[in-house]
């Protein structure tokens, strides 16, 4: 097996936007009834603030929306937008992520990427290994696949080794 290529951080950005794009228009089939019912009941228990300005429903979207992200990334490597772009997660130390790792990355890591103007996600297209903080923090990186096979391989060192 060759050398791992990093995945540069326009064609992470672009898998993002895919994935984006593909979660919203799934979870548009959940917004438009709890949209109607918020019309002829506003008082509506789902749509009414529940912990600061977020209602019950802005939860359960985030939640599905980070499911999404953490279980197709922890059993196939990479989500739909990934694939589309033949792109994958992978570990840093050549061996299979834990479900923590990609609960981690997902979460807690890509909150801290954003948090300050997604100086953490600016990262990836500084860095020699493509690395954003999520990667970072969670010790994975995203690579270009061969194929739809796994890479089984140590990953490439600063030093191109």
């Amino acid at each position: 097996m060759g050398n791992l290529v990093p995945a540069g951080f326009f064609v992470r950005l672009a898998a993002y936007f895919t994935d984006m794009a593909i979660v919203s228009a799934a979870l548009l089939i959940v917004r438009l009834p709890i949209w109607f019912t918020g019309i002829f009941n506003p008082q509506n228990i789902l749509l009414r603030d529940f912990i600061f300005k977020y209602s019950v429903a802005d939860i359960l979207f985030y939640i599905l929306t980070v499911m999404y992200f953490i279980l197709l990334t922890y059993f196939t490597g990479s989500t739909l937008g990934k694939k589309l772009f033949n792109i994958m997660v992978i570990s840093t130390q050549g061996r299979k992520f834990t479900f923590f790792e990609i609960f981690f990355r997902e979460t807690f890591g890509r909150y801290l990427a954003r948090i300050i103007i997604y100086i953490g996600y600016i990262m990836a297209g500084a860095d020699r290994q493509k690395r954003g903080l999520h990667d970072l923090l969670s010790d994975t990186c995203v690579v270009y696949c061969q194929g739809r096979r796994a890479y089984t391989g140590q990953f490439v060192n600063q030093t191109g080794q």
